[in-house]
């Protein structure tokens, strides 16, 4: 990529949907500054130009005679500029950098805490590259190529662990932590927890599944913008994906209906989604993760109310909150931490 007049280096990581730091370590940037002209290696990509060429259409008759009258009068015709304006979801980046403070309170980072545009888009694309969004219109892929997170939900199609985790005996007291600064809103109301983080055959289940009658509203478990709203992960089905302050990325899976669209703005426990049994799953339920940098984290300490058993226990954990440092109690780790055991075994046997 040759950098043109204008152009940063997140605009840039953003066009290509590469993250920056990526950007930035394939090219020894030592910082954020490009210069005009500089040319960058763009990871995955077999051409320089992202987008197909495309030549101008020819001007109907009137079109002819209106750009005649706008040099009359003066009026700008530069066809290519006006290509060149940002689209509506960009707009609403950058809309949302200047934004006020959301009227609703804001307990992950504190009532005030601006959603930078930067930092958004990186955490954004960070979370795609980890999830496979999009991944099948990148140009690097080799053909063959198998996309391992939609390998592993196949698999996890076939897994014959029971969903529900129920427990045999709990003497988990009934009484709630109380919700405050860096907390999440519980995605659910009057739901029930079937597994955790860090369940399934080698732990390879980096989400919490949680249930309650399909259709029931799922609501945003903090401020902040909606990045993605889609089918286009497979497997996910109706998914969602929604960036917060300081760039935590929560992710909501298997929705019958999604009801935000990308580059909308949402209040903590707005309700964006009704559950639902889309994509690869064993059954209505909300598959919900949460994202730090690339990483999977255990959401329950966080969340408020704090999850329960179907029979009304708590969720054994040990709440907490998250305000600037990630705390101990949420345990984090990337995706090629804890692949399925079937995907291991399947890359083995494609070695051979």
């Amino acid at each position: 990529h040759v950098v043109r007049r204008g152009e940063t280096l997140s605009e840039i990581a953003a066009r290509h949907r590469v993250p920056m730091r990526e950007l930035k370590r394939l090219n020894r940037l030592r910082s954020d500054t490009v210069r005009v002209g500089q040319r960058l290696r763009v990871p995955g990509r077999r051409r320089e130009n992202p987008l197909p060429r495309l030549e101008p259409r020819p001007l109907r008759p009137d079109q002819e005679l209106a750009r005649e009258r706008g040099r009359e009068l003066g009026l700008g015709t530069d066809r290519v500029a006006q290509n060149l304006l940002k689209d509506p979801v960009e707009a609403r980046w950058v809309e949302a950098a200047a934004a006020a403070p959301s009227t609703v309170p804001s307990y992950a980072y504190g009532v005030g805490t601006p959603i930078e545009r930067d930092a958004t888009m990186e955490a954004v694309l960070d979370a795609e590259a980890e999830l496979g969004i999009l991944s099948e219109d990148r140009d690097g892929r080799e053909e063959g190529e198998v996309d391992e997170v939609s390998e592993e939900l196949a698999l996890e199609e076939n897994d014959d662990s029971p969903l529900e985790e129920v427990p045999t005996e709990s003497t988990t007291p009934t009484a709630d932590a109380p919700e405050g600064p860096g907390t999440l809103r519980h995605p659910l109301e009057g739901g029930h927890f079937l597994r955790g983080w860090g369940s399934g055959a080698g732990g390879y289940h980096l989400a919490l599944d949680l249930y309650t009658p399909p259709g029931t509203p799922i609501r945003a478990v903090e401020r902040g913008i909606v990045a993605y709203a889609g089918t286009g992960v497979r497997g996910y089905g109706r998914f969602v994906l929604v960036v917060h302050p300081n760039g935590l990325v929560s992710a909501y899976a298997h929705n019958r209906e999604a009801l935000v669209v990308a580059g909308e703005l949402v209040a903590r426990g707005q309700v964006i989604a009704r559950l639902g049994n889309t994509g690869i799953s064993r059954g209505p339920h909300l598959h919900f993760m949460l994202i730090d940098d690339g990483e999977h984290c255990d959401a329950l300490p966080l969340l408020r109310p704090l999850a329960r058993f179907r029979n009304g226990n708590v969720v054994p954990t040990t709440p907490s909150a998250w305000t600037t440092e990630r705390p101990a109690e949420v345990r984090c780790l990337p995706r090629s931490a804890r692949p399925h055991p079937g995907v291991t075994r399947r890359r083995r046997s494609r070695r051979r």
